[in-house]
């Protein structure tokens, strides 16, 4: 070997053993945290907004029939007894209108017709009855009867044409019922078209009165929100019986917020809560959870993300600056422990259904058994298996990284450990 090849080799030697010491100095990339007392809180944040405890609902008259589509709307804000709130596009219910009283008169013209070729053709068959009457009355008073006189030809013609008009007469009686029975039914039919194109001509008329919706009394309107999370706008159908609107009691408000299932562990009447609103930056109130819904729902259609419905009391200090409507963000408080030994939650591990921590004893790492309590975002509350000042590492250096064996990572953690996380 020359001198410029054995020069090169002891740099790269010194180059690998100054690597080695600085990885051995850095106790191989391993953060500890020490274990500390302190309050755990554990809270979760929520949206939503504000809501009246009591209000007036203004619903869509049940005097219209079908859905209707909204032409005109009132800006939210203060109203007045009697104020139109909305109105509807009366297009299908002057058509409605219009159809129902051609088919009423409609209705009465079969019903007249019915009437007059009824009565005419029970005028014809009185007319045919009173003739078969007449000449069955003539050939019975002139019947020939006389065998002195008739001969037996002419008795029996006689009798044939008696006969003959007294089964026309009862044909002719039989036709007259059947026809009378007959325009009866056809006047009942055209009579119940009629009656049915007048009731339709009534709501027609009803929904027509009612294609404006007024306010039932002073107060602020607010449009609330659908499941979509949208309010009402000029071109969107509206059911009968549907709430459109209310009119809120300001005097007396809470907030309806939506927590996430999988963050509702704990979630009850009672706990407190901070709110925020929407326009007032760096204003919180102090709140409590009044009531949380039994199920959890999705908040949209198809959506899989179910969340609990939450109403918070609003204190009576905020009534003046916060009115029904606004966006709130809420953070409700699920627990809180004054004196908590913890830990960050990615300092917990778990094998075989137990759970440990990589304690650092002596330059090495140790497992050791724990058991948690509490958690909050990112910390997890120790019950047994630490101490104040105990130092615990935030990975487990056993688990191969990219780009390594995993071998020179190893900093003493006990061998019955070394298949820890994998």
């Amino acid at each position: 070997m020359n001198r410029r090849a054995a020069s090169a080799f002891g740099v790269a030697a010194l180059v690998v053993a100054g690597l080695a010491a600085g990885r051995a100095a850095r106790g191989s990339d391993v953060v500890l945290h020490t274990v500390e007392r302190g309050v755990l809180r554990n809270e979760i944040l929520a949206t939503g907004i504000v809501d009246a405890v009591r209000k007036t609902p203004i619903s869509v008259p049940q005097d219209l029939s079908n859905a209707m589509r909204v032409s005109w709307l009132r800006a939210a804000g203060p109203v007045k007894a009697g104020d139109v709130v909305l109105s509807f596009d009366p297009a299908d219910m002057e058509k409605d209108a219009l159809d129902s009283r051609s088919d009423s008169a409609s209705a009465s013209s079969k019903l007249d017709k019915a009437r007059a070729e009824g009565t005419s053709k029970e005028r014809g068959l009185d007319l045919d009855f009173t003739v078969t009457t007449d000449e069955l009355s003539r050939a019975r008073d002139i019947a020939p009867e006389d065998t002195r006189i008739f001969s037996r030809n002419q008795i029996i013609e006689g009798q044939l044409d008696r006969g003959v008009l007294e089964q026309r007469l009862t044909v002719t009686s039989e036709k007259k019922q059947a026809t009378h029975k007959l325009t009866g039914v056809d006047m009942d039919l055209a009579a119940i078209e009629r009656r049915k194109a007048e009731l339709k001509l009534k709501r027609a008329e009803k929904g027509l009165s009612a294609m404006r919706v007024l306010a039932p009394h002073d107060g602020i309107l607010v449009f609330p929100m659908n499941w979509r999370g949208e309010v009402l706008n000029i071109g969107d159908t509206a059911w009968p019986g549907q709430t459109i609107a209310e009119i809120p009691d300001l005097s007396q408000l809470q907030a309806r917020v939506f927590v996430l299932e999988g963050d509702a562990f704990g979630l009850a009447a009672g706990n407190r809560a901070r709110i925020e609103v929407d326009g007032q930056p760096g204003l919180a109130y102090e709140a409590k959870v009044k009531r949380v819904d039994t199920l959890a729902k999705p908040r949209e259609r198809g959506s899989p993300v179910k969340y609990f419905e939450t109403w918070l009391d609003f204190p009576a200090d905020a009534f003046r600056n916060v009115k029904p409507g606004r966006r709130v963000r809420a953070s409700i408080l699920l627990t809180e422990v004054d004196d908590a030994l913890w830990v960050p939650k990615g300092a917990l591990f778990q094998k075989d259904g137990r759970r440990y921590v990589l304690k650092s004893e002596g330059g090495a790492l140790r497992e050791a058994d724990v058991t948690v309590g509490a958690s909050s975002l990112g910390r997890i509350q120790v019950l047994t298996g630490l101490a104040a000042g105990d130092r615990v590492a935030l990975s487990d250096p056993r688990q191969a990284r990219p780009g390594t064996s995993g071998g020179g990572e190893n900093t003493g953690a006990a061998p019955a450990a070394a298949s820890a996380g994998r």
